[in-house]
């Protein structure tokens, strides 16, 4: 047992030792879970707890601070401390002032009464340096000494503090008791407004530590910890402890983060919680001590720790014992089976797994060996059928005894032969996820073969090959009468061609052979078969071609061949020529119509119908000058596919599609001559009125109208056919004519401009001189000077 978990790594022990070890694990793992949840929940409620004992610190601090600022509001809106801090009364009436400022002193003492939870308060005037108090007034020397004195806070610092300018909040103060002993107090300092650059004064209302306190003296869990007091500068107004909190606890995350873990400098934990007070800036805090907090939470850590060791322990007994007993009888086994076969998993030791391929090993070697036998057999059979079909059995071995050793059976009466031919069958190909297209052949193959032998095997025999591109079945029929079993194959090959169609998307077109008696005469079937297939070219969309209907049909062949007379012939050549694809769609219609309309012509004959219209449009092509130069080289498969059609709808479709072309390329052509035609004639036209221009520049008459009539046509129409193909209107023309002219003449001296102007035809001798600087861009006079001085 050791041996084989330490040695045998690939070994089913390890296997089921680590299934045991999971199942083992699983209920620690829930403990986990359980303990981990039951201390999230622990924590929740801790917190829950805490954060519900520090709301209610909150609640009773918030009424004592809302006291203070509550009389801190009334002591500042005092009719007579207003009157006393900014009334003008005292320039007349000086000696009035210090007995306003005991009448403020009794009003204090009135205040005293009113507001029993506060321990003390004052006014500090900043203008007489005086301090008032309830019932009494006192300089800010004698105030300082009575109420503050002491080692930590001198006399210069309580009056910076009594003088800051627009301060207004919550400081920690120390205060002289009536007992003369210091009390730790949170004092509310309020300034009023500035006069000379200080506060004309100041309000301080103060509070004892220990009465602040004394709402958090009954809570167990906050006299194990520390609860703080804060400004909104993080200064400590108040805490329950007297050891000073360290320099580097975080205030700064109080507010970010209101619940976190501290660690003090010597190594002790805390849990911070912090809430913020709504009705001021103040910020209650409970430092508690993590081993104090946590001290239920451990207690449960403990007991789920010791509950999983002992499922450890317990668990590992029960599976080392289990495993060693349940081992031993698939050792054996394995010891069994290795007797017998050596396989390549041997060298691994996984028990289960070597058996499992000692079995597969059995088994796939009887499937392959079965699987191969069939195909083996198949090919051979399908061969066998194939060389009956053909004729090309080998004489030497009798026919039954082939039969026999390919398990086919020949004992019905009535021989014939089936043919498939796939039509179309994009669907099917669509559907089939294969990767070559072979394989989808193949499969397409394999599923007609198998409905056709399956409608077949009801009552009949029928076994069916691959020849060629097509399917073949040799069929087998039970009935008596030649008549009857041609009528029971349409039955069969219709109900096929449909069930084929509407499941797989297949569309065949089957041909059946004549039936025969005897088996000698399979090899005539199945030529028949074929020779019927080829008539789906004349039939035309016939799906089923039984080889009885079709000699019944060409047995009354057209003698003359095939219909197309010379003038339909020259019809089409016509339409044809000038593009009229309706009129030569509908001639080529009628003349296949009218040759396939009783199946009378043979296949040679409609092959040849086809090749005299293909001469047709050759002949229009070779007219219009688009034989060699255009047409088949640009469309070289068309009369390939036109010849290769296996049906007249597929005839009528190529044909149309050649039409379209030839047709649009005759357009084309025609099109293209008369555009020729037509610039040919404009040009010939320009150069007639180019010409009159010539020889009539000197005609002072000479007009766009005298133009116009010359030419028998409207002037504004000459002139517009005269600008689209020259570039330049007839007026323009007539002016750069007269002004080339004029310019030989300036260049003869004994010419003036006058002489020029009226040689040309220009009656006005100012509108010469403004036509020739308009056409040269400088007057006629200039260009003589300029051609004098060369």
């Amino acid at each position: 047992m050791r041996k084989l978990l330490f040695f045998n790594r690939q070994s089913i022990v390890l296997t089921w030792l680590i299934s045991y070890i999971v199942i083992l694990l699983l209920p620690v793992v829930i403990g986990v879970l359980l303990y981990f949840e039951s201390n999230r929940t622990l924590k929740e409620e801790i917190q829950q707890a805490n954060d519900s004992l520090l709301k209610q610190v909150r609640e009773v601090m918030d009424n004592q601070f809302k006291a203070m600022e509550q009389l801190n509001f009334e002591i500042t809106w005092n009719v007579s401390l207003q009157e006393l801090l900014y009334s003008n009364k005292y320039e007349a009436f000086p000696k009035d002032y210090r007995y306003d400022t005991y009448q403020i002193a009794r009003t204090l003492a009135q205040y005293k009464t009113s507001y029993p939870l506060i321990d003390s308060f004052y006014v500090y005037l900043n203008k007489d340096q005086s301090v008032i108090l309830p019932s009494t007034v006192r300089t800010t020397e004698f105030a300082y000494e009575t109420l503050h004195k002491n080692n930590k806070w001198s006399y210069n610092a309580w009056q910076l503090m009594m003088t800051q300018p627009n301060f207004k909040g919550f400081i920690p103060i120390t205060r002289i008791a009536e007992d003369n002993s210091l009390q730790k107090s949170v004092a509310y300092i309020s300034t009023y407004p500035l006069d000379h650059g200080q506060p004309s004064a100041t309000n301080v209302i103060m509070v004892d530590q220990s009465r602040i306190l004394s709402a958090i003296q009954n809570m167990e869990v906050f006299n194990e910890g520390h609860v703080l007091i804060l400004n909104e500068f993080n200064t400590v107004l108040a805490s329950n402890s007297e050891v000073a909190m360290p320099a580097t606890f975080p205030y700064d995350q109080l507010i970010a983060n209101p619940n976190f873990n501290y660690t003090a400098p010597n190594g002790d934990e805390y849990e911070v919680f912090s809430i913020q007070s709504p009705r001021s800036k103040l910020k209650y805090v409970s430092i508690m001590p993590s081993a104090i907090y946590w001290q239920k939470a451990s207690h449960v850590r403990n007991l789920t720790y010791l509950s999983m060791l002992i499922s450890l322990l317990g668990g590992g007994i029960l599976t080392l014992f289990f495993l060693r007993r349940n081992y031993h009888p698939v050792r054996r086994l394995v010891q069994a089976f290795a007797k017998k076969e050596v396989l390549q998993s041997a060298n691994r030791f996984n028990e289960f797994h070597f058996i499992q391929e000692a079995v597969d090993h059995t088994l796939d070697e009887m499937a392959d060996f079965k699987s191969k036998m069939e195909q083996q057999r198949h090919i051979v059979r399908s061969h066998f059928v194939e060389k009956l079909l053909r004729g090309k059995l080998d004489g030497r071995i009798p026919v039954a005894e082939a039969l026999t050793t390919f398990e086919m059976k020949l004992d019905r009466k009535q021989f014939a032969v089936m043919l498939f031919v796939v039509d179309k069958s994009e669907t099917f190909f669509e559907r089939v996820n294969l990767s070559t297209e072979e394989e989808k052949w193949k499969l397409l193959h394999f599923i007609v073969s198998n409905v056709v032998e399956e409608l077949l095997s009801a009552q009949h025999r029928g076994y069916a090959t691959e020849i060629d591109d097509s399917l073949a079945c040799l069929v087998n029929l039970t009935m008596e009468d030649a008549q009857s079993a041609k009528d029971e194959l349409v039955r069969i090959a219709d109900e096929a061609r449909q069930f084929l169609a509407s499941t797989y998307g297949i569309n065949l077109t089957i041909s059946i052979s004549s039936c025969y008696e005897h088996i000698q005469f399979v090899p005539q079937a199945f030529l028949e078969a074929l020779d019927a297939m080829t008539y789906k070219l004349v039939v035309g969309d016939a799906d089923i071609l039984a080889y009885p209907d079709l000699i019944a049909h060409t047995a009354c062949d057209n003698p003359s061949g095939y219909y197309y007379p010379m003038q339909l012939e020259q019809q089409l050549l016509n339409a044809a020529k000038f593009g009229e694809l309706t009129e030569a769609q509908h001639i080529v219609n009628e003349i296949l119509d009218r040759n396939f309309q009783n199946a009378g012509s043979s296949i040679a004959m409609t092959r040849l119908l086809l090749q005299n219209m293909l001469s047709t449009l050759m002949t229009c092509l070779n007219d219009t000058g688009g034989l060699q130069e255009s047409f088949f080289i640009r469309h070289p498969k068309q009369v390939e596919r036109l010849l290769q059609s296996k049906s007249k709808d597929e005839i009528k479709q190529q044909l149309s599609e050649m039409l379209e072309l030839v047709c649009a390329h005759t357009v084309s052509k025609r099109q293209h001559a008369q555009t020729l035609t037509k610039q040919k004639a404009m040009q010939q036209l320009v150069d007639q009125v180019n010409s009159y221009i010539e020889h009539n520049y000197a005609d002072a008459n000479l007009n766009v109208s005298m133009i116009g009539s010359h030419f028998d046509r409207k002037a504004t129409y000459l002139s517009k056919l005269f600008k689209d193909h020259a570039g330049e209107g007839l007026l323009d023309r007539i002016n750069k004519v007269r002004i080339e002219k004029s310019k030989q003449l300036l260049m003869q001296e004994e010419q003036s401009v006058g002489d020029a102007a009226y040689g040309v035809g220009f009656n006005d001798i100012n509108a010469f001189i403004r036509v020739f600087k308009k056409v040269e861009g400088i007057t006629p006079g200039k260009y003589k000077e300029l051609v004098e001085q060369r």
